[in-house]
C-alpha cells in the first residue's frame, strides 16, 4: 500500500516540480536539482551573476525552449515548449500569492471533467528509507516535495474514466446521442488578455486598463512572460497553462448555459461535459444539437476561438467509440494470454506451462494483437499506453512468482522473452515520448527483479533488450525523413541501464548525431547534447565523438544571439559547466569566454568573480544529474507521480 505522504505548503518553489514543465521530456529531465540550487540563496545569486538576469524584473523577455513532439499516427507533430527557468519561478511566486483565486475561479463551471479544486496537502507515493534530506529544505526529505500536482483534481485524471463512470451511464440513460467537438488550435488560439474577460467581464475588462496587483492582470502578465511577451496564444505542455486555459472555458460553459436560455435547459434538453479543450454533448433532438453547435460557437468566438469542425463526431446508443471497443477486445486478449501460460485452474509459479522457444510465440501473439484491431478503425497511439499498461502489469506478476522459484528454468526465461518482444512492437508501432517512458519504466523493473537470476540467463535479457534498442535506433537512422527524432533519444537513456558491455560502438553514436543534427526541425541541440554526452560518459572508445560535442557545445556558447534569455541557452550553459566529463579547465576558459560577451538587462557588461562563482558552476549539478548513478531510477520513479494525459 503506498504511503501517505504531507507535502510543505509553505515551500514557495515546490511549483517547480509540479506545474512548470511539460511531460514529454527526455527520460534525464527534472527540475529536482534545479530546485535544489534555487533554494539555496548563495547559489541563486551565482546564477544571477553569470546570467546578467534580473530574476525579480516582471517585464524581462524571457524565450522559452519550444520543440517538436510525435502525436502518433498520421497526425501533425505538436510544438510544446520549456519555459525559461527565471520564468519558471515567477510561476512559483504567482502560485504563492494566487492559488485560492486558482482554486475559485475553476470550480464554477459544473460541466468541466478535469479542473483544479484545492491546493495539495498530501499525496499517495512511496517513501523510501534513508531519504535524503533536501538542501536549502529544512527537514523535508526528498518523497515529501514531489507531489503529483500542486492542486487536487476533480473529476477524472483521465478521459477514459469518464467514460467507464456511473456519470457517463447515467447521461446515456438519459440521451440517445453523443456529440463530441473540440475547440481548434485552444492554447494557440488564446489570447492571453482574455482571462480578464473570464474573470470580469469582456466590457468590464475593456473599460478599465490591466492593472498589476490584482489576479487577472498578474496572470496575463505572468503567461506573456513564460511565452516571449506573446498576448496570441500560451505556451503548450505545462499544467500552468492548462490552469489559464480551464479558467477561460469555464466561463465559456457558463455563458453557453446562458446562450440556450430560454429555448433550452441544461440536463433536461441537453447536457454537455467538458475535458480540457473536448466537449462532449448530450441530446435527444437535432434541434438541440444544432442550437448548442451554434450557441458554442458564438460563445468561443467571443474569446476569439473557433470549433474543430474537421474532428465532429456523433455516435449513437451504445456509447461506445472505436477504441472503447479496441480495448474490450484486447483486454480479452491479454488476459487471455496470460493466463494461458499456466496449467488450467493454476496461477502460481509450480503451474507455469513449459515453452520451448520464444520466437513462434512472440509471433503469434503479436498477429493476435493486430488482429484484435483489425476489425476497429483505431491507431496504435489510441491503445498503446493501455497496452503497455496491461502486459506490463501482468509480466510483472508473472516474475513475481517466478522469483520464488529457487530455481529458475530456461521456460520460465522463454516467457519473458515473448513479453519483451511484445512489449518492443508496441512501442515499434508507437514511438512517441510517453510510451518509451512507460517503455524503459517496465524494462527498468524487469531488470531489478532478474537481478538475481542465474548469469547466463540474465544475459539472454540483456541482449534481447540491447538488440531491440539498437533495431529500432537504425530504423531512425534509416527512415529519419519519416520519423521525429526526439523520440528516439530516450531509447538511447534505456539502454544506460545494461551492463557496461553492451555499448553500441562510435561509429554508430557517430551516424545517429549526425542525422539527428541534419534532420532537426525544432531546438533540440540541449536535448541531443546532454543525452548522447550522457551515454558515453568518461567511457573509453568515445574520444572522437566526446571531442566533438566539446567543440559543438563551444560553438553554441560563443554564437548565440539571445543567450542568457534563451531557456534552451540558459539551460545548456549551466548543464555544460557542471559536466564531470569535460575538463575543468576547458569549462572555467568557457565561462571566461561567454563572461565577455555577456550584458546585463542594462546593457552593462556582467561583473563577477570567476574564481568564485566557478566553485559553484563547474561542480553542482544545474537540470542534468550528472552525479547521480541513480538518475534515471529517481527520475522513473518521479514521473510515476506525474499524471499525463491526452
Amino acid at each position: 500500500m503506498p504511503d501517505l505522504i504531507k507535502v510543505d505548503t509553505n515551500d514557495k518553489l515546490r511549483t517547480l516540480l509540479t506545474d512548470v514543465l511539460p511531460y514529454e521530456l527526455p527520460l534525464w529531465f527534472s527540475n529536482f536539482s534545479m530546485y535544489k540550487r534555487f533554494n539555496t540563496r548563495a547559489h541563486l545569486n551565482v546564477y544571477k551573476s553569470i546570467s546578467g538576469l534580473d530574476f525579480k524584473n516582471d517585464a524581462g523577455v524571457y524565450i522559452p525552449l519550444d520543440y517538436l513532439i510525435s502525436r502518433g499516427g498520421n497526425k501533425s507533430r505538436r510544438a510544446i515548449s520549456i519555459m525559461h527557468p527565471v520564468a519558471q519561478l515567477k510561476v512559483c511566486d504567482f502560485y504563492f500569492e494566487y492559488d485560492d483565486l486558482i482554486e475559485y475561479y475553476c470550480t464554477k463551471s459544473k460541466y468541466s471533467l478535469r479542473h483544479p479544486y484545492r491546493k495539495s496537502t498530501k499525496f499517495y507515493g512511496k517513501v523510501r528509507k534513508g531519504s535524503k534530506i533536501v538542501e536549502g529544505v529544512e527537514g523535508v526529505d526528498e518523497e515529501r516535495i514531489v507531489s503529483s500536482s500542486y492542486f487536487k483534481y476533480r473529476k477524472y485524471p483521465f478521459l477514459y474514466r469518464f467514460f467507464e463512470s456511473y456519470e457517463y451511464h447515467k447521461l446515456e440513460k438519459k440521451f440517445h446521442s453523443m456529440l463530441q467537438v473540440d475547440v481548434s488550435k485552444c492554447f494557440p488560439s488564446i489570447y492571453t488578455h482574455s482571462i480578464g474577460w473570464a474573470v470580469k467581464s469582456k466590457r468590464l475588462a475593456k473599460s478599465k486598463p490591466r492593472a498589476r496587483g490584482n489576479f487577472d492582470g498578474e496572470f496575463d502578465n505572468l503567461m506573456q512572460l513564460t511565452n516571449y511577451r506573446e498576448t496570441n496564444g500560451i505556451i503548450i505542455g505545462p499544467e500552468v497553462s492548462r490552469i489559464f486555459a480551464e479558467i477561460i472555458l469555464q466561463k465559456i460553459d457558463l455563458n453557453l448555459v446562458d446562450r440556450m436560455k430560454p429555448s433550452y435547459q441544461v440536463s433536461k434538453d441537453y447536457d454537455f461535459r467538458r475535458y480540457v479543450d473536448d466537449y462532449f454533448v448530450f441530446f435527444r433532438s437535432e434541434n438541440v444539437k444544432r442550437a448548442f453547435t451554434k450557441a458554442l460557437e458564438s460563445s468561443l468566438l467571443e474569446y476569439k476561438m473557433y470549433l474543430n469542425e474537421a474532428k465532429t463526431t456523433i455516435v449513437s446508443r451504445p456509447f461506445a467509440t472505436e477504441i472503447s471497443l479496441a480495448k474490450h477486445s484486447l483486454s480479452h486478449y491479454v488476459g487471455e494470454y496470460f493466463d494461458l501460460r499456466y496449467q488450467e485452474k493454476g496461477t502460481d509459479a509450480e503451474s507455469i506451462l513449459k515453452l520451448k522457444g520464444s520466437s513462434y510465440k512472440a509471433n503469434k501473439t503479436i498477429a493476435e494483437i493486430k488482429m484484435a484491431l483489425a476489425g476497429h478503425k483505431v491507431e496504435y497511439s489510441s491503445i498503446s499506453n493501455y497496452l503497455f499498461s496491461a502486459i506490463t502489469k501482468r509480466m510483472i506478476v508473472y516474475l513475481s512468482k517466478v522469483e520464488k522459484l529457487e530455481v529458475k528454468e530456461e521456460f520460465h526465461l522463454n516467457w519473458l522473452l515473448v513479453d519483451l518482444d511484445v512489449l518492443f512492437f508496441v512501442h515499434a508501432m508507437d514511438i512517441r515520448i510517453r510510451p518509451t517512458d512507460r517503455l524503459a519504466r517496465s524494462i527498468h523493473k524487469l531488470l531489478g527483479i532478474t537481478s538475481s537470476w542465474p548469469l547466463g540467463q540474465q544475459k539472454i535479457i540483456h541482449k534481447k533488450i540491447f538488440d531491440h534498442v539498437k533495431q529500432a535506433i537504425n530504423i531512425f537512422i534509416e527512415h529519419v525523413d519519416d520519423m521525429a527524432g526526439l523520440e528516439t533519444l530516450n531509447l538511447l537513456i534505456i539502454l544506460t541501464m545494461l551492463p557496461s558491455n553492451y555499448q553500441l560502438p562510435e561509429v554508430k553514436l557517430k551516424s545517429y548525431f549526425g542525422k539527428l543534427k541534419d534532420h532537426s526541425e525544432t531546438n533540440d541541440f540541449y536535448f541531443r547534447w546532454v543525452t548522447f554526452m550522457l551515454y558515453i560518459e568518461g567511457k573509453p572508445g568515445y574520444h572522437q565523438l566526446r571531442n566533438d560535442l566539446i567543440d559543438s557545445a563551444s560553438s553554441y556558447l560563443r554564437n548565440s544571439n539571445d543567450m542568457f534569455i534563451d531557456a534552451e541557452y540558459f539551460m545548456f550553459y549551466f548543464d555544460y559547466m557542471s559536466c564531470p566529463y569535460i575538463d575543468k579547465s576547458i569549462r572555467k576558459n568557457m565561462i571566461e569566454e561567454v563572461k565577455a560577451i555577456t550584458s546585463d538587462n542594462k546593457k552593462n557588461p556582467v561583473q563577477f568573480n570567476v574564481n568564485t562563482q566557478s566553485k559553484v558552476v563547474l561542480n553542482k549539478d544545474f537540470i542534468v544529474s550528472w552525479r547521480d548513478p541513480e538518475y534515471l531510477k529517481s527520475s522513473l520513479e518521479k514521473k510515476e507521480y506525474i499524471f499525463a494525459y491526452n
